[in-house]
């Protein structure tokens, strides 16, 4: 019997392993980057699509207004979600039509029971999970950090006075 044979196959040279560690290592530096990026990814996608839910949601509620021809400067219109406040057509941000004060966000976009709520006279800051909601009398924002999320850069916004109504989308942050 030839003994050399079968110790020549019993594992791994020392060289195979550190070839493999190697390999190995270079993948790991080449793809974790890449995965961690996705968490951010999805975070400016989440904020994207909420800006597009604002854009779409205020255009219907424009033209409900148009279709009831009430286009006055201070109108409370009946909506599926009850008397809501609009402003030559456009949905406030705050709405003073009912007792307590409704919000936009709050009102339209269905986000369900928050995890917490800061709520005075003048504004509505609610987290839902990871998510941000603060609204007060002139800007709707929704997106990923605190208070009224515009030091944190990664929201979506719809801000409405007697003048106009802006969407903008910020990701910088996110």
């Amino acid at each position: 019997m030839d003994f050399t044979a079968s110790k020549k196959n019993k594992g791994f040279t020392l060289i195979e392993l550190v070839i493999t560690i190697i390999v190995l290592g270079v993948l790991t530096a080449t793809a974790v980057p890449r995965f961690i990026d996705l968490k951010d990814d999805a975070k400016k996608e989440t904020v994207e699509n909420f800006h597009g839910s604002l854009r779409a949601t205020v255009r219907l509620l424009h033209m409900k207004s148009q279709i009831d021809n009430l286009l006055g400067d201070d109108v409370t219109i009946a909506t599926d979600y009850g008397d809501y406040q609009f402003y030559r057509g456009y949905p406030e941000t705050k709405s003073e039509a009912l007792t307590p004060n409704t919000y936009f966000i709050e009102t339209f976009l269905e986000l369900g029971a928050p995890l917490d709520v800061i709520k005075n006279n003048i504004s509505r800051t609610a987290t839902y999970s990871e998510i941000t909601v603060f609204e007060d009398n002139g800007y709707s924002r929704i997106g990923y950090g605190t208070g009224d999320l515009s030091n944190d850069l990664c929201y979506a916004e719809y801000h409405h006075t007697s003048e106009t109504q802006e969407f903008t989308v910020e990701t910088a942050g996110c």
